[in-house]
């Protein structure tokens, strides 16, 4: 699973829109679109931090997955 698409599960699952993301994060709702259509591959580390916060979730909880499956 991609970044992008385990973004888009948190954010149905956590029921958080992009835009509260967007807000928490300090970036514009089109950047959070962009993550989770796969435009942008990966934030920074920094970055992956602040949007997990956002969610309530880890980094952590993004790699386990993402890499779910065995991916």
């Amino acid at each position: 699973m991609t970044y992008g698409e385990a973004l888009r599960r948190l954010i149905r699952t956590r029921g958080v829109s992009q835009a509260a993301i967007a807000r928490a994060i300090g970036k514009s709702r089109s950047y959070v679109s962009q993550l989770a259509s796969g435009k942008i591959e990966e934030p920074t580390l920094s970055m992956s931090y602040a949007i997990a916060d956002a969610l309530g979730v880890t980094v952590q909880d993004f790699l386990d997955l993402m890499h779910r499956d065995g991916h």
